[in-house]
């Protein structure tokens, strides 16, 4: 059994934009766990613990899936509270003009199954907000922040394996876009 989910990993490019804004986000008057850059993504289905037999099937369907659509480019700007304001447990990046990211990812969880959450990158996980009043005034001064773009050609199954330091991602399987 590994614990996996379906999503996208980041591109070297974007990372770099990210680790700025998460050094940023050190500066903030909160305790947080920040997201390492190795691991950043997209998450675009959860699916938990998955036997070998299931990792293998979920591979040929996310092939199948993935020969419908062709790779597209999409932006991640500006910052996310999740789930609130008032209660803020990750901070976040928001995926925009991804009408096809949302179509495939409705179709993975239609056809795969698991848990999705609307399309983001997590920046952190908060902890404590010491000053949630500065908090709040520093994160509407960047809510518009715009990181980049990436293209998005392939889509990963990921094994998610928890340690002491954090979890540690792998790709275990990778379906192809179109090339447009």
């Amino acid at each position: 059994m590994a614990r996996c989910f379906v999503g996208v990993m980041l591109s070297q490019e974007i990372r770099k934009g990210v680790k700025c804004l998460q050094d940023w986000i050190k500066s903030l008057p909160i305790e947080c766990k920040l997201v390492e850059d190795y691991n950043l993504h997209v998450c675009l289905s959860f699916l938990g613990e998955v036997g070998e037999d299931k990792i293998i099937f979920f591979s040929q369907l996310l092939d199948k899936i993935c020969e419908k659509y062709n790779s597209f480019k999409v932006n991640i700007v500006g910052i996310k509270l999740i789930p609130s304001e008032r209660y803020v447990r990750v901070i976040a990046l928001g995926v925009v003009d991804s009408e096809i990211f949302e179509r495939l990812r409705k179709e993975i969880v239609e056809k795969i199954g698991g848990d999705s959450k609307p399309l983001h990158v997590t920046l952190c996980r908060v902890r404590n907000v010491l000053n949630k009043q500065k908090f709040l005034s520093e994160i509407k001064k960047n809510e518009n922040i715009q990181v980049g773009s990436f293209v998005v050609d392939r889509v990963q199954i990921i094994k998610s394996e928890l340690q002491r330091t954090g979890p540690i991602y792998s790709v275990i399987h990778e379906s192809k876009l179109l090339e447009v």
